[in-house]
């Protein structure tokens, strides 16, 4: 049975550990709300989901994307937009197990403690970005690394998908009979 007195020592106890906590890994920033930049009406992705994956856009695709400023926020709007049109053509099952990742990931203790990222993401550091996706493509932990290769691979099919990637490619587009064919359907 437990006594006033330890039930009074494991109460300071558990707010000391707290306030330690606090100490580590606080204060946390507000998350920068995500500009979207067009029209575009987001089906799945929250705005801190939005925030991540152009973080991470802009590290995975940082020699693909275009170095005029004006013309690299177009083509971080893209991969996201490519991203979110992606997710919600996903199952329903699978675009719960991203929801989950993604918010595991934009969660302030859970963002410094799994990824090691400090800031929120718009105002993270490449090099912790970098760190971030280096741990997780090489971590021991099998789901850590399905994490990595889930993310990347929306970034690179949301970019490569893009028209926008295209001429640095080489790449035309579809025929114009595929083109044409779709429109009709």
């Amino acid at each position: 049975m437990l006594t006033r007195r330890q039930f009074i020592k494991t109460g300071i106890a558990g707010a000391a550990t707290l306030a330690v906590a606090r100490a580590l890994y606080g204060p946390f920033e507000p998350e920068p709300q995500w500009q979207s930049a067009g029209p575009y009406q987001y089906q799945v992705l929250s705005a801190g989901s939005c925030n991540m994956l152009a973080a991470l856009a802009a590290v995975m695709l940082k020699g693909a994307f275009p170095q005029d400023v004006p013309a690299r926020a177009s083509a971080i709007q893209s991969v996201v937009e490519g991203i979110d049109k992606a997710v919600a053509a996903l199952q329903p099952a699978v675009q719960e197990e991203l929801q989950q990742l993604f918010s595991l990931l934009n969660f302030p203790v859970t963002r410094r403690l799994l990824a090691g990222v400090s800031q929120p993401w718009l105002k993270a550091d490449a090099r912790e970005i970098e760190h971030f996706i280096a741990n997780w493509r090489a971590s021991r932990f099998q789901l850590l690394r399905s994490g990595f290769h889930g993310l990347h691979m929306l970034v690179m099919a949301a970019w490569y998908g893009s028209p926008q990637s295209w001429d640095k490619l080489g790449y035309r587009g579809p025929p114009s009979h595929v083109l044409a064919a779709q429109a009709s359907n």
